[in-house]
């Protein structure tokens, strides 16, 4: 026998095995891979994909929860600067009622993350959907553990004294809401600042919104006492908003140049139940 017949019958049993371990460690591929698709299929059924999320809503709930960073929601921003824009030379605003109709119909579009265009609406409507939001926040924009601690502000000594314990209030809130307090009175400033025009002097305002920004938990005092404390302590944010909340709160949406006399006085009456 020569050499070469002799390396043949040494190479032609190795092929012979090396086909045999192929087809078995094919046949264990093809085992594999159907038992691991058979798991994923399994896995994905058992946990299928998160449904998309729902857009947040704006209206009654927690503050922070709509605010991103501290940063009020774009539908809010924009009320208040159309507010702000439009209140100041509106007669009776904040007062005066608008469309119960119109009013829902805002704020639905509001909550579900419409895009809204403020100029087709009335001051009126939106200033009663701000209301609705500021009275809605789940816990007060004020806080509501420290209800009793806002009205006894009005019973401190002199204007000092009270400018001080509200600051010191200030401070203790979530910075989410002082965020908002600053624009509501920067807005509130502009519309006392044009009462000639509008007829709503910080009282007047106060009597309007007291009610909504200062829902607060219920006290000892009684129901009177209270309606007069959460009145007067508005009235005095509003006469005082400058030194509490900063001089800077005025241009917050830009200069406010149009004067009483250069603008338009708009009656913006309405019929609530429309």
């Amino acid at each position: 026998m020569t050499g070469v017949q002799k390396a043949k019958q040494v190479i032609e049993p190795r092929k012979e095995t090396y086909y045999k371990n192929k087809k078995t460690v094919n046949k264990s591929s093809v085992k594999n891979s159907a038992f691991w698709c058979r798991s994923r299929t399994r896995e994905d059924t058992q946990h299928p994909p998160l449904p998309p999320r729902k857009q947040k809503q704006i209206f009654g709930a927690p503050l922070e929860d709509v605010c991103d960073n501290d940063t009020l929601p774009t539908p809010i921003l924009e009320m208040l600067s159309f507010i702000n824009q439009k209140g100041p030379f509106t007669e009776g605003i904040f007062r005066k009622s608008a469309s119960i109709k119109s009013c829902i119909a805002l704020k639905e579009k509001l909550n579900a993350g419409h895009n809204v265009n403020l100029d087709d609406e009335s001051v009126l409507v939106v200033s009663s959907v701000l209301k609705d939001f500021l009275q809605n926040i789940q816990g007060s924009i004020f806080s509501a553990h420290l209800y009793d601690k806002w009205l006894d502000v009005i019973d401190q000594g002199n204007e000092e004294e009270k400018i001080t314990a509200t600051q010191r209030l200030v401070d203790q809130l979530p910075r989410a809401n002082v965020v908002l307090l600053r624009y509501l009175f920067g807005v509130l400033h502009n519309i006392e600042q044009h009462s000639s025009c509008n007829q709503m002097t910080p009282y007047n305002l106060s009597v309007c919104l007291a009610p909504s920004i200062l829902c607060l938990l219920n006290s000892g005092s009684s129901a009177f006492e209270k309606v007069t404390k959460k009145i007067s302590l508005i009235q005095f944010l509003i006469e005082n908003c400058l030194k509490i909340f900063g001089e800077d709160i005025t241009s917050l949406f830009g200069e406010n140049s149009v004067s009483c006399e250069n603008s338009d006085i708009t009656d913006n009456s309405e019929i609530s139940g429309r």
